[in-house]
């Protein structure tokens, strides 16, 4: 079973208040969840309190706050299991009508082909993919492999996760675009994970109106301290 745990991160806990609105809707709509948002030095407390050595120096080597989340949400996942949003996207309905009592992981694919959606993850504790995504960066890191490509390094990490347990498992499993996405559960030795379409079906936004009021920049811009802006290494 999924726990019933929203987290997010941000640099606050203090936003401002449209998205404390915004949240507020989230929370009545999902009244049976608990939603903690971690700072960021409580997301450093949390790896160093809770992360295997190796996962906690991976993060640790992390040039970028972005890739630090990315690294503390699969490994919180993994660890509590529950459902991770980015700070900027939204759930717009009652995530009792997505996850059922059965499900063990659900995911959904991106609209670039052979990748899947990552600012917002469902998972129980323990699931093989998260800890296959993990692994995969830490490969990585080790080996010196995708120290400049953040998107690989994370998210192309997280869907060759996915494409591995399939492949492992004898899935019959393919990317399918997520207009065309139907649900369809994968079983395999004690596990599973389901696939949906198009942002949860409709359960999540990956942009809420009120992002750039995160970052104090106008709308329709890109602040400097975005990952997409950073320069250089990652790691």
């Amino acid at each position: 079973m999924i726990s019933k745990t929203i987290y997010q991160t941000w640099s606050t806990q203090t936003l401002p208040d449209k998205l404390e609105k915004l949240h507020n809707k989230m929370r009545l709509k999902n009244s049976s969840y608990e939603h903690i948002i971690y700072t960021d030095s409580q997301m450093n407390d949390y790896i160093n309190a809770n992360a295997d050595k190796d996962i906690k120096d991976i993060y640790w080597k992390m040039k970028h706050i972005v890739a630090r989340a990315d690294i503390w949400r699969y490994t919180i996942l993994f660890n509590n299991g529950g459902v991770y949003l980015d700070i900027d996207s939204q759930i717009n309905n009652s995530l009792d009508d997505l996850i059922q009592d059965n499900d063990r992981a659900i995911i959904t694919p991106e609209i670039h082909e052979n990748l899947f959606i990552q600012w917002g993850l469902i998972f129980e504790n323990n699931h093989i993919i998260l800890e296959k995504t993990l692994n995969n960066i830490l490969e990585d890191v080790n080996n010196g492999i995708n120290r400049n490509d953040h998107h690989a390094l994370t998210v192309k990490n997280y869907a060759k996760a996915i494409f591995d347990v399939a492949n492992e498992n004898n899935l019959e499993f393919e990317w399918i675009h997520p207009e065309e996405q139907i649900d369809k559960t994968y079983e395999f030795k004690n596990s599973s994970f389901k696939i949906v379409g198009n942002d949860y079906n409709s359960h999540f936004s990956f942009k809420h109106k009120f992002n750039h009021l995160l970052r104090n920049r106008p709308k329709g811009t890109v602040a400097s301290t975005h990952w997409t802006q950073h320069e250089g290494s990652i790691y």
